[in-house]
């Protein structure tokens, strides 16, 4: 890809990979690869501003397709494979005070991430103390508020009957609070990242300084492989297999059971920062993980730019 993405799905009905990539300026469209015969389709999406990513993919119950723009959810049609767009106001009832106010280090109400629910998606957004569910029609509705001192949303993730909230950007980072909303509202408080929530075959691991442990509960989980506190792509195959990217290691490391098995990733000459031409080491860093089918996982790589898969043998 000629720009980075973020996020990669794969749809076990079409047999193909998801991602949106978001270009230099706001355009940004969605991808389709087709495993099968190699095609890869391209749907236009929206222009947008850079103040915020396309960073989210996900496929709901009906076979569509969502991703989020900064002020925006696009819906994939499986029927008439067409894009449709519902758009959100910046300036969003119940906002926290100051949220616009570009003088702030991360200003703005952009939508940071959205997860599947029936044939709509929940989205969660900076600076907004509330997760907001958008139907397949494009009706939007506030669905749950945050505590007071949440200032948005970085991740959700579903356990059962529960939403598993990772709080927003401006947190502070050795102070985070996991929620769980269901029923009866459980919280407890944790150092985690803020992008280290991770489902794992049915269970939401929460990845720590000292591991991963149970989102709802704080419990420790004991894993084959032990992830790098920094990992922020991880993921489980039906329970069975366990996958991470460890950007300190440079590898992803995979493990079946007992057995653990490592791909050293390559280093590659990249411009500098700044365009001053001076070429440096820049490491292969993966942006996001899917499972395939038979154990097969899918990758963004090269920082994004590339699709790769690591097969199961």
């Amino acid at each position: 890809m000629n720009a980075p993405a973020y996020s990669l799905a794969f749809d076990k009905v079409k047999d193909a990979l998801w991602f949106p990539v978001m270009e230099i300026g706001g355009k940004s469209s969605l991808h389709r690869y087709d495993l099968a015969t190699g095609q890869q389709f391209q749907y236009p999406l929206p222009d947008s501003g850079d103040n915020g990513l396309v960073a989210t993919t996900v496929i709901t119950s009906d076979g569509a397709v969502w991703v989020n723009l900064p002020y925006a959810v696009a819906r994939w049609d499986p029927i008439r494979e067409t894009i449709t767009t519902t758009s959100l106001p910046a300036d969003a009832e119940g906002q926290l005070p100051g949220a616009v106010d570009t003088t702030r280090p991360l200003a703005g109400t952009w939508i940071s991430t959205l997860i599947a629910d029936g044939d709509g998606v929940m989205i969660g957004r900076l600076n907004v103390p509330y997760l907001q569910r958008v139907s397949s029609d494009g009706t939007t509705a506030r669905a749950f508020d945050l505590p007071n001192g949440y200032d948005g949303t970085k991740k959700i993730a579903r356990m059962g009957s529960a939403l598993i909230v990772a709080p927003g950007w401006l947190s502070n980072e050795s102070a985070t609070d996991v929620l769980a909303i269901a029923s009866s509202t459980t919280k407890h408080t944790d150092i985690i990242p803020l992008n280290g929530l991770f489902d794992l075959g049915g269970t939401i691991a929460a990845l720590t300084q000292n591991g991963l442990v149970k989102a709802d509960t704080g419990e420790p989980l004991s894993t084959a492989l032990v992830p790098d506190p920094s990992a922020h792509a991880l993921l489980a195959q039906t329970g069975e297999a366990e996958v991470a990217y460890s950007p300190s290691r440079h590898t992803l490391e995979r493990a079946v059971g007992t057995e653990v098995a490592t791909l050293q990733l390559n280093s590659r000459t990249a411009p500098a920062a700044g365009g001053t031409g001076t070429a440096v080491k820049a490491w292969e860093g993966v942006t996001a993980l899917a499972q395939g089918p038979d154990a097969t996982v899918f990758a963004l790589r090269a920082n994004g730019t590339e699709v790769c898969e690591w097969g199961s043998g």
